[in-house]
């Protein structure tokens, strides 16, 4: 489960008999935890992962009747493309700070959520966001006994707030009272998925994305999953 890192994965890459791969571009953890927990909800799995996507991204839910009158193209896509259907729920996603990882497009109902979530918010106010998020869906997997694995994409505590290869995504706030409720032993973050392909080089020509292959790499030696098998 994830946001576009997952998304890129190369299909005919894996073993699709055994695993899939439930990811949006610009996807947000609150959506991301919404849908560990209705897939989980439809169907058992054997274990599931989740890598948690950027501190600084919303989503926001709308009914599905809303959503089928939105714009779309000649082809019938979508002319914001940024969502995720979970249910009878479409959840739109912000991509970052005002929008800043989604292209437009974008219905003018949301653009006025979203700037006006982003309008004088913190740090500590997105980070409580996320935990609250990671919290919500540990819960609900603990509860069913569902064994799972989760991450990052990127080093939550490092300062890219400089940095032109990287979008402002946000870091964790830990002196937030939901950071020590969360199971961070359930993490594998050393090193998380946009380090790592930096590390090996072996980013995409975007400078934010790790190619397929590095993701298969990260997975099979910090996450213990050999996608291909």
């Amino acid at each position: 489960m994830g946001c576009s890192y997952l998304h890129n994965i190369d299909q005919l890459q894996i073993n699709t008999d055994k695993f899939e791969i439930r990811a949006t571009p610009g996807s947000g953890n609150q959506s991301m935890a919404a849908r560990v927990i209705y897939e989980c909800s439809q169907r058992q799995f054997d274990q599931v992962v989740v890598v948690w996507s950027g501190i600084n991204r919303l989503d926001f839910p709308i009914g599905k009747e809303l959503h089928k009158v939105q714009s779309k193209n000649k082809l019938g896509e979508y002319d914001y493309g940024y969502f995720t259907e979970i249910g009878d729920m479409a959840w739109y996603h912000s991509g970052g700070w005002g929008l800043s990882g989604c292209s437009y497009p974008c219905p003018t109902f949301l653009q006025y959520f979203f700037k006006n979530q982003y309008v004088g918010s913190t740090n500590r106010y997105l980070s409580d966001m996320s935990l609250l998020a990671i919290i919500q869906a540990q819960s609900f997997l603990a509860s069913r006994d569902i064994p799972y694995k989760m991450s990052f994409i990127y080093d939550i505590h490092a300062d890219y707030t400089e940095s032109q290869d990287f979008p402002g995504l946000g870091g964790l706030d830990k002196t937030s009272p939901f950071n020590i409720q969360v199971d961070w032993t359930k993490f594998s973050m050393d090193p998380p998925m946009f380090e790592y392909a930096q590390d090996t080089k072996q980013m995409s020509k975007d400078r934010f994305h790790p190619t397929s292959d590095c993701m298969i790499e990260w997975f099979k030696t910090y996450m213990d999953i050999d996608l291909t098998a």
